[in-house]
């Protein structure tokens, strides 16, 4: 890999606004990582028939019906992304920080990285192949809002399905329409769609774009990468069964209590850690340097507060908020992220928090690292990214 084609793939616009690191990130042999995920992943769609729609999306005609209808035919997850700290010494012993599953980015960017790094594509190859055994149609919406951060790795897709005879097209939210027997892309008809912003779709003027891709999806006129139930499995209230670790078998319960830092969900009275009764808000203030607090449906490391890293002050008011909305954030125990020395796109070496993304679908299809001078590792808050390669056995 030539610095020189690094910069050329920055300077092309096609992975703007990404900020990309200067080399890959490397992980152990990947059978550790895949097994272990796996097992993640088959306890997290065992909570999804329990999760439940809030109130503004399941008030959207047909909603509720088709997620009752996708978790019932067993497809609840799609390509779901695994947000996880690495520790140095042992990385295998990964603590997951959460879920992406409901609208996971990034798959354009990195197979991009990849490549210029002197690597085959993984994630997109993975997703395309997925689509063409669900539908014989080759005609494919990535709906994206105009100007969003992720409208270049939706690009990077549309350009990968395309060079393997798709007809593919980045469509706004605005343009989709539901003519009773076809869903529409800007006045084309499509067969298949991948989805970003999941609620965006449901929102402002976006409303009726998500209102027709639902009613091509029910029509089984259109073939929904995820499904729409997947974006249950983002709702961080779910780390809260999945760390409760009396409700599963013996076996299973080593794995999600090696790998799940115990969440709970703030209200005002709740178990501690130990499954005692406690008056929660008093428990999380005296906790704070053991805590992270975060928003239940939050993205992009926005509304996250990590509480040895603030003063007792702004813990007690990012709590006193997080307590006047009772179910909407969840205390997560805290796992330092690893400091790194990480290669920046100029060359230089900082030294960056660093966290990894595993991808499955539902066996793991690929890794990337991110890296950023705050704790709040995430490219919505600046932070770089890097293909990770995984090394072969007994290096």
């Amino acid at each position: 890999m030539s610095h020189a084609a690094l910069t050329e793939l920055v300077q092309s616009g096609r992975v703007h606004p990404l900020r990309p690191l200067g080399a890959p990130s490397t992980l152990p042999h990947r059978d550790g990582f895949a097994s272990l995920g796996a097992n993640l992943m088959k306890a997290m769609f065992s909570l999804l028939p329990t999760a439940s729609l809030t109130a503004e999306l399941h008030a959207i005609p047909g909603l509720p019906e088709q997620i009752e209808r996708e978790l019932a035919e067993g497809r609840g997850l799609g390509f779901t992304r695994l947000d996880v700290v690495c520790p140095h010494d042992a990385p295998e012993q990964f603590q997951l920080l959460e879920v992406q599953a409901g609208d996971p980015s990034a798959m354009g960017w990195h197979d991009a990285l990849a490549e210029v790094f002197g690597e085959p594509p993984t994630l997109m190859p993975s997703h395309r192949r997925t689509l063409e055994a669900l539908t014989a149609g080759r005609r494919i919406a990535f709906v994206v809002v105009k100007d969003s951060i992720v409208e270049s790795d939706h690009r990077l897709l549309a350009e990968h399905y395309a060079q393997h005879g798709w007809e593919a097209r980045v469509v706004d939210p605005r343009e989709l329409r539901f003519d009773g027997r076809q869903l529409l892309a800007r006045g084309e008809a499509v067969d298949a769609v991948f989805r970003d912003a999941f609620e965006e779709l449901f929102t402002g003027d976006f409303a009726p774009g998500g209102a027709a891709l639902v009613a091509g999806a029910r029509a089984e006129a259109v073939v929904v990468m995820n499904p729409f139930a997947a974006a249950l499995a983002d709702d961080k209230a779910l780390l809260e069964p999945l760390s409760t670790l009396g409700r599963w078998s013996p076996e299973v319960a080593r794995v999600l209590a090696a790998h799940v830092p115990c969440t709970r969900v703030v209200r005002e009275r709740r178990v501690d850690w130990e499954g005692r009764v406690v008056d929660l808000p008093d428990f999380l203030r005296r906790a704070r340097e053991q805590l992270v607090l975060k928003p239940v449906d939050g993205y992009g490391g926005f509304g996250v507060t990590v509480g040895p890293l603030v003063t007792p002050a702004r813990w007690d008011a990012a709590l006193d908020d997080a307590l006047r909305q009772p179910g909407r954030f969840v205390a997560q125990r805290y796992h330092a992220l690893p400091r790194d020395q990480v290669v920046m796109l100029d060359c230089s070496v900082q030294v960056a928090f660093v966290v990894h993304s595993l991808w499955f679908h539902p066996q793991l299809v690929g890794a990337f690292s991110r890296a950023s001078s705050l704790p709040v590792v995430n490219v919505h808050q600046g932070g770089g990214l890097a293909p990770v390669f995984f090394r072969p056995p007994f290096s």
